[in-house]
């Protein structure tokens, strides 16, 4: 049985290859190779030596019993518009050609993909990953604010009338786009057997923490505005005129432009540190010497790399968007864009606090673990 995976996302050719971050040939692999004997996968692709950034990261999609099969007429926004009927012409060779289709939202090519599946009868789930209102109102590109009450109302039509949805979170996307077919709150994290010695070398990390010498990281892509770096600029510059000292991570694929003249304007860039793109094994290293892991987003569905994070018992701050409020502690929670109140969090931090909040987020990324998750996955994805 053949699936095919559809999500707006870029990944970059080269050679007849194609490569992601995240979404890579080993998560395709690991998450439905067990389920279906081969998958397609339909999104937009650029060339190497067109693609923004840094990519080092990125590692290969297509492999064994995996194709990526690319929707060469959308490779931007206005495409949408402008190359409708050649996208939805593409879309419909590659459906057409599988028994299963996996649609990832919020996307443009899924809200197309969903209609083409009723119109050929092809089964097909929603994976709802993330709220597009929030995501395209914060979106860097001005016609993203344009396009956000459309692809809310959207999305929300195709989520209600979806046979099959998965959430990653328990209650935000639930809330916010009910479905009246199957439902299965699920995250898409991949967390493998927590080690006890992790949350052991954390504690010993925060004893020896200097208060007012604080190291923050985020991974996350540098060049979208809705991730929030900024806020974080700003909370560091008020700290550094109250002598308290920060170093400031950014771990992540994108143009750096926008937030590298933000941190020379609030003159931090002995503070503020951009580490690009780096393999998933060496994210895992980096969060392991850092201080606090903040995720600052204006939109999430439930973020990967908090979890991650919490599963190395790092503690965290994050803002009250999406899934996150799911995951960490109220008095680690700022609401978004205010860069007073984070600054606030981070300045009556104490070990003790930094303690307790390591404790409990070890103890809570144990939800995430990935052989509890592939069992509810696979229960539901098995039903459709």
């Amino acid at each position: 049985m053949k699936a095919t995976f559809i999500f707006d996302t870029v990944l970059v050719e080269e050679d007849n290859n194609f490569y992601g971050m995240t979404l890579n040939y080993d998560f395709f692999k690991s998450r439905y190779l067990p389920l279906f004997d081969s998958m397609d996968i339909s999104t937009r692709v650029e060339s190497r030596d067109r693609a923004k950034g840094n990519t080092a990261g990125y590692k290969i999609v297509n492999g064994e019993n995996v194709t990526v099969r690319p929707i060469r007429s959308y490779t931007d926004i206005p495409d949408a518009v402008r190359n409708r009927k050649e996208i939805v012409s593409e879309l419909v060779k590659v459906i057409k050609d599988s028994d299963k289709i996996i649609v990832r939202m919020p996307s443009v090519l899924g809200i197309f993909a969903t209609e083409i599946c009723k119109k050929y009868k092809k089964d097909y789930l929603v994976e709802l990953v993330a709220c597009p209102w929030d995501g395209y109102t914060n979106h860097t590109n001005p016609i993203g604010k344009i396009l956000a009450p459309i692809m809310y109302f959207s999305t929300k039509k195709v989520v209600y009338n979806a046979p099959n949805v998965l959430y990653v979170t328990k209650e935000f996307l639930q809330r916010r786009y009910p479905t009246k077919g199957n439902e299965c709150g699920c995250s898409d994290v991949i967390i493998n057997n927590l080690d006890a010695n992790l949350l052991s070398d954390r504690l010993d990390k925060v004893k020896s923490i200097d208060e007012k010498k604080i190291t923050l990281a985020t991974v996350a892509n540098v060049g979208m505005k809705y991730k929030g770096h900024q806020y974080v600029f700003e909370a560091i510059r008020k700290l550094k005129d109250k002598g308290i000292c920060i170093e400031y991570h950014l771990i992540g694929n994108g143009d750096n432009s926008r937030l590298k003249k933000i941190v020379k304007k609030l003159g931090l860039e002995n503070n503020v540190i951009f580490r690009g793109s780096l393999p998933h094994s060496e994210v895992f290293i980096e969060l392991r010497n850092i201080d606090i892991y903040v995720q600052p987003s204006l939109q999430e569905g439930l973020p990967r790399s908090v979890v991650e994070a919490m599963s190395l018992g790092c503690p965290v701050i994050g803002s009250n968007v999406g899934g996150i409020p799911e995951l960490i502690n109220q008095d680690m929670i700022f609401k978004k864009k205010n860069s007073n109140q984070l600054a606030n969090i981070i300045e009556n931090i104490t070990k003790e606090k930094l303690i307790i909040e390591a404790k409990n987020n070890f103890e809570k990324a144990k939800e995430f673990e990935d052989k509890r998750l592939k069992k509810i996955r696979s229960a539901f994805y098995s039903s459709f």
